[in-house]
């Protein structure tokens, strides 16, 4: 039964493996060689108000996403040709391949956050951090005393993710002026939030304040290293409790109104930052072992 149950694991894992290379190919044939209008449907993925045109500059991000789909593509390959997914112990380039996808997904979110495609940002902040628990798996098994380099800047692409979650719509809220108070008003105006002490405004200030929290202790965060594999991650801890925070008063404000859509997205959103939690100080305790 036990060896059944390896060889399972061995097959899972290798058509997770090869659902992210097709995934990669087939998305980076189409965003290299797509044409504008093309592209600018991935642009509009999901968004409740999808734009018109695309910039040249947004063309050229996309076909840099669209580089680093396919170098991602061809890493998951030659991990498959290697057998890799078949011993995890010595699957080196699957982890690259793995890494190398978070940074792509990670810049394609924030393409989308760029021009405030929530729900499209959403769903590429949820596919980073399942990416983050299947390297997370990967690197219990290969051992962390493999590919130094990689384990030490593995945590980057998970601070510019909640940098921009975090940072470009708490600078919304904070500087974007009377149009974006007005906009929150008119959505809360009939909910006992009106009435508490400060009125909407109020409420919507300490929102952005806490979202822009975050990205001060990200960049305390890093000033002190504590993406490398050895250094404590305090301040990144204190980073993703504050977005888990953040999110869960966003859950509570979208549900007084019955915005079922948004609260639910947002409850998706604290339960995968807190997974993220869990990842980070699951893999400061692994290291720890290794080192006993």
């Amino acid at each position: 039964m036990e060896n059944k149950r390896f060889d399972l694991m061995h097959v899972s894992t290798t058509l997770v493996a090869i659902l992210i290379f097709l995934f990669m190919l087939c998305h980076s044939l189409g965003l290299l060689f797509g044409t504008a209008d093309f592209l600018l449907s991935y642009l509009n993925i999901a968004s409740k108000e999808p734009l018109k045109v695309i910039t040249i500059g947004q063309t050229n991000f996309f076909k840099a996403i669209g580089i680093s789909s396919l170098v991602t593509a061809g890493l998951f390959l030659v991990s498959i040709i290697k057998r890799e997914t078949l011993n995890l112990s010595k699957a080196y380039v699957l982890k690259y391949a793995i890494w190398v996808a978070i940074c792509t997904v990670a810049l394609y979110g924030f393409l989308m956050r760029s021009v405030s495609n929530q729900q499209g940002a959403a769903l590429l902040f949820f596919f980073t951090t399942l990416l983050y628990l299947v390297f997370s798996r990967i690197n219990e098994t290969n051992g962390q005393q493999s590919s130094l380099l990689l384990n030490n800047i593995a945590l980057l692409p998970l601070y510019a993710v909640l940098f921009y979650t975090m940072g470009f719509p708490g600078w919304a809220k904070i500087f974007g002026g009377e149009a974006v108070i007005v906009r929150y008003i008119g959505m809360f105006k009939d909910s006992f939030i009106a009435s508490l002490p400060g009125g909407i405004p109020f409420m919507i200030y300490v929102l952005g304040v806490l979202e822009l929290l975050v990205p001060v202790l990200l960049i305390i965060s890093l000033i002190k290293g504590e993406f490398r594999q050895t250094v404590s991650k305090l301040w990144l801890n204190y980073a993703l409790v504050v977005t888990i925070l953040t999110f869960v008063m966003l859950c509570f404000g979208l549900s007084v109104i019955l915005n079922f859509v948004g609260s639910a997205n947002l409850v998706f959103y604290a339960i995968f930052t807190f997974l993220m939690f869990v990842y980070i100080n699951r893999s400061s305790e692994h290291q720890k072992l290794t080192e006993i």
